[in-house]
């Protein structure tokens, strides 16, 4: 238990000192935007670089990972796009219902999160995740959208070339693609440089999570309560469960592999389906109540799954 706590109460403070100031407007909304660049072009890809190019080349295959955790976001999708065509329970259009019960917050409280309890050999596997994870999620979502009357439907043409795009100009997957190929080289890093790395890397952490709590000031929770309810039932209970039962009994990844992706898959409804919901202006009140009410409730979700893995019933 006080392992839990030592991981959990810290992160869950640095997030809280964010709320604080964004509510008390110690902090301005900018100043919070600033930090989430430094944070996502800076810090993470150092971190990811440098754990890269010296890891050992047997841990390198993704594959795995990938099939468990979108495996089970795919099968969410799937419930989350049948409740919201069948019942009233979710009041948005499906592919915004089940951007809401899909995308985590993996970058500002999973990685920090992982970081802090498992050690640095965890970044490895969420860099693997958060290098597709927004850009897979955003395209399916409007693809999903646009197929069903929102709008055109965009060609595969257009669609791969999208994703392309998306995926060269993010910094994660240019830090994993550079620290693959300066590993291959066999130079290792010089004390000076990797020093340099370190220090941008560590200080995404807690730039990360304060962050984090500036931004979920703008959130609210007007509303929409069953939708909020039921999008967090979808996010926080089902899809981790999903995940779990496909990385253990179908993948068959590795215990440790099977931790990371059981708590990315356990992480709160994440910004970027708020900013989707908003976009096609459907849905926005109630992925709103899910990430601000989600994000607090996880202090005890995650703490409770901590627990579990800790004490080796999972």
């Amino acid at each position: 238990m006080s392992s839990v706590l030592t991981t959990i109460l810290p992160v869950f403070g640095l997030i809280a000192l964010g709320f604080i100031c964004a509510r008390t407007k110690f902090i301005g909304a900018a100043a919070g935007q600033g930090l989430s660049q430094v944070v996502f072009n800076l810090a993470m890809p150092a971190l990811l670089f440098r754990t890269v190019a010296v890891i050992d080349q047997q841990s390198l295959s993704p594959w795995p990972l990938w099939s468990a955790l979108f495996g089970g976001i795919a099968f969410v999708w799937l419930v989350t796009t049948v409740i919201a065509n069948t019942t009233k329970l979710i009041a948005a259009a499906p592919a915004s219902a089940a951007m809401g019960a899909s995308f985590g917050n993996l970058a500002m409280l999973g990685l920090p999160l992982t970081l802090a309890h498992f050690g640095d050999r965890a970044a490895l596997p969420v860099g693997f995740v958060l290098s597709i994870h927004a850009p897979i999620l955003w395209l399916a979502a409007v693809i999903h959208i646009e197929s069903s009357g929102h709008g055109h439907l965009p060609s595969v043409l257009t669609i791969a070339r999208q994703l392309a795009s998306q995926l060269i100009r993010n910094p994660i997957v240019l830090a994993l693609l550079l620290g693959s190929l300066w590993r291959v080289t066999g130079l290792g890093l010089h004390p000076v440089p990797d020093r340099f790395l370190e220090l941008l890397g560590e200080a995404g952490i807690p730039t990360a999570l304060v962050a984090l709590g500036l931004s979920l000031a703008a959130y609210s929770l007007k509303g929409q309560w069953r939708g909020i309810l039921t999008l967090m039932i979808l996010k926080m209970l089902l899809l981790p469960l999903t995940v779990w039962l496909i990385a253990r009994h179908v993948v068959g990844l590795e215990p440790f592999w099977i931790q990371i992706a059981l708590v990315l898959a356990a992480m709160p409804t994440g910004a970027n389906a708020y900013l989707f919901a908003e976009r096609y202006a459907t849905g926005t009140a109630a992925v709103s109540g899910a990430i601000a009410l989600g994000t607090a409730l996880s202090l005890v979700t995650l703490s409770v799954l901590f627990l579990f893995m800790d004490s080796g019933l999972i």
